[in-house]
């Protein structure tokens, strides 16, 4: 995942490490370290000034829990991708508009921001277009492996207003809406546990 921001760019890198070439933890730091020298110089050779990296941010040291596998894919675990990508939650496939990437459908609906911020991009633009003066909304959010859903590392909204009204003028009011929209993520995880959200 990447995200630019001017000459900065802040990039997670989620990559497998196999356990059987391991003998012990450091090896895997060894490794993660390694990863994110080759990182840092190809954000380099790209024309960034500097590089925010983050390699396999869910690891999580004190207890052990590191990002091994035994044949270097999700697939082991199950996480194979079948549902396919045409399932969007909006039921339209628009290659021409902003679109996730990620499959909202057969996602846990606990920790996969994917499928929970797939929603909420959904929940925003709704309540935005409720604005008399908006005739239209995007929003695109972009999440970081390891932070809380409620602090995207993006929130990007995107307006078209009614008879030329100044979209400044609704900047305020539209914030006040991504706020509010945005402290909700975590009942959207419970509406899917309450199978009370349909994702395609």
């Amino acid at each position: 995942m990447g995200v630019r921001n001017g000459r900065m760019v802040h990039l997670t890198v989620a990559c497998a490490i196999i356990g059987k070439h391991l003998a012990h933890l450091d090896d895997y730091l060894g490794e993660k370290a390694s990863i994110e020298r080759l990182v840092r110089e190809l954000a380099g050779q790209h024309g960034f000034a500097s590089a925010e990296i983050a390699i396999n941010a869910a690891d999580h040291l004190p207890t052990g829990a590191v990002y091994l596998t035994v044949t270097g894919t999700s697939a082991e675990a199950g996480d194979d991708g079948e549902v396919g990508r045409g399932n969007r939650v909006n039921g339209l496939i628009t290659p021409c508009r902003p679109m996730s990437l990620e499959a909202a459908a057969g996602k846990n609906p606990v920790t996969h921001v994917g499928k929970i911020y797939n929603v909420l991009a959904r929940q925003i633009s709704e309540a935005l277009i409720r604005i008399p003066d908006i005739a239209a909304a995007q929003c695109v959010v972009v999440s970081r492996i390891g932070a809380p859903v409620t602090q995207p590392a993006v929130m990007h909204v995107k307006l078209a207003t009614r008879d030329g009204a100044p979209a400044d003028q609704l900047r305020p009011q539209a914030e006040e809406i991504v706020v509010d929209q945005l402290s909700r993520a975590p009942k959207i995880v419970d509406d899917f546990v309450a199978g009370t959200i349909a994702v395609f």
